[in-house]
């Protein structure tokens, strides 16, 4: 299995199009979503949210308050689909994605995409990072991405 560790915020949006939304809550602007879009159709790897955002999720659909409902519909307009999250834990999310990797050992590779800085040695070579100030994903992260995901 090949997952994409997934931070919403300075990943599927920018500070700028949140802005201009005018609203509240889950923000991701269609052009982001198309290039995840283009990482999954190319590596068929499953999204696995790092956000703060994922405390709204639950793979039970029933149990989604309205902003993790919010994300399976603008998900699902593209046809993606959120497969897992990381847990919560006090320490940050490196840390949980790293626990979550340990707990799912059938991944064969991951990518974490995610505008904040990480560093630790099970993350090496597996970390792209997007520019809020940007906009979030863009070509050449798409390009890093599918890269990392495809190596044997």
């Amino acid at each position: 299995m090949k997952v994409i560790f997934l931070d919403i915020d300075g990943v599927l949006n920018g500070p700028r199009y949140v802005r201009s939304c005018g609203h509240f809550g889950v923000v991701i602007d269609p052009a982001r979503l198309h290039l995840l879009k283009q990482i999954t159709d190319v590596t068929g790897a499953v999204i696995v949210l790092a956000t703060s955002w994922r405390e709204h999720w639950n793979p039970d659909a029933n149990l989604c308050d309205d902003a993790g409902r919010d994300i399976n519909a603008i998900f699902s307009e593209v046809g993606l689909s959120v497969f897992g999250k990381t847990p919560k834990l006090q320490t940050g999310r490196t840390d949980e994605i790293c626990t979550w990797l340990n707990d799912n050992p059938q991944v064969k590779n991951f990518v974490v995409l995610d505008d904040a800085f990480m560093q630790a040695a099970q993350l090496d070579g597996h970390i792209v990072r997007t520019s809020n100030l940007r906009g979030g994903l863009d070509e050449h992260n798409v390009i890093e991405a599918i890269r990392i995901l495809n190596e044997d």
